[in-house]
């Protein structure tokens, strides 16, 4: 009886006519190449049951079966109002990209702003919720929706800091870390007047950044005071950058920390209608890791947020295995980009 070929990268190379290398680095995720090449490559190193020595080692260490006895379906629930936000498009991807790999299936589900208590449960059978094997649960959904969503009696990873005394696992890049690190950088670099602005209530994950940058100020030993920081954020942009000139006139500070990706366009457009320039003027951070074009070079924190998907779709099938274990609330570290947006003053 002939025996079976094993499945090596050589293998997977030539019959996807590849190199080896590009194989290789497909399956490790990193980058060089095309999304529909790296579908490919997870497609049929699936199909012939490889996995690397990094995947094999992880299985083992998470506990996850190495072999599926059948394709399970899973779904990532977000708020219909930040479809097209960076974040939540890298987070499904990271999932999507570890599900495929163990061949299984993820969809994405938009929760409509109009959406009521009274009619979740139609909301949640059209979209086929009590079918799934499981539901991952991205952040800026409602309270009273997401409590619903956790009620449930199914598998969940949480995309989130979780509530207090949530039964439920969660998975997120860890902002408090990332916030601490931005407030260390700048009073390395000589920075002790800091104007901190972002929303701090509409999720928990910015009520985290708030309270980790005045625990920083404080261990810095910098000068602090609430209302010098525009953190309740008017509607209205006219309204909003007014308040911001405000504060830059009271305060004066030397660095910006910019808490949320909504507000930098406005935040340089509001510094350029007062002349200042960045750094020369004013020093900026970024606490979140969206990609963008008009700054590439802005000095912040790196927040794993596609890695957070692949550990979320990790720890999505040890829940499946180990259902009697505690929940588990795992935050993920990044490390921080030196960019060319603030200004030695030490």
């Amino acid at each position: 009886m002939p025996r079976k070929k094993k499945v090596t990268l050589s293998l997977l190379a030539e019959q996807l006519g590849l190199s080896v290398y590009t194989v290789s680095k497909a399956l490790r995720g990193l980058p060089g190449m095309s999304e529909d090449t790296r579908k490919e490559v997870l497609q049929l190193a699936h199909q012939l049951g490889y996995l690397t020595k990094d995947q094999e080692n992880s299985l083992i260490y998470e506990g996850i079966p190495r072999l599926s006895v059948k394709q399970r379906r899973f779904l990532v629930i977000t708020s219909s109002n930040i479809a097209r936000s960076p974040s939540i498009q890298m987070l499904f991807e990271g999932i999507k990209e570890r599900m495929l790999e163990m061949g299984h299936k993820v969809e994405l589900v938009f929760m409509p702003d109009s959406l009521t208590a009274s009619s979740f449960p139609g909301w949640m059978e059209q979209e086929g919720l009590p079918y799934a094997d499981g539901l991952f649960i991205t952040a800026l959904i409602r309270r009273p929706l997401e409590a619903l969503l956790l009620e449930l009696k199914m598998p969940k990873i949480l995309l989130n800091f979780p509530p207090v005394g949530a039964k439920v696992d969660s998975v997120i890049w860890d902002v408090h870390d990332a916030t601490w690190q931005s407030v260390q950088y700048l009073a390395r670099n000589g920075h002790r007047s800091l104007l901190y602005f972002g929303d701090v209530n509409t999720t928990r994950g910015y009520k985290q950044r708030w309270l980790a940058f005045v625990e920083a100020m404080k261990q810095e030993g910098l000068p602090f005071c609430e209302e010098d920081h525009l953190i309740h954020m008017p509607d209205n942009r006219v309204e909003w950058i007014r308040a911001f000139k405000r504060h830059m006139e009271q305060v004066k500070p030397t660095a910006l920390l910019c808490a949320t990706e909504m507000s930098l366009a406005w935040i340089y457009y509001a510094l350029s209608e007062t002349g200042y320039r960045v750094p020369e003027d004013v020093s900026m951070i970024r606490l979140d890791h969206v990609h963008n074009s008009f700054i590439p070079g802005i000095t912040h924190p790196v927040l794993p947020m596609k890695e957070t998907g692949y550990r979320a779709a990790d720890r999505m099938l040890w829940r499946l295995a180990n259902a009697h274990l505690p929940y588990e609330h795992i935050r993920l570290q990044g490390p921080f980009f030196e960019g060319d947006t603030v200004k030695k003053l030490i």
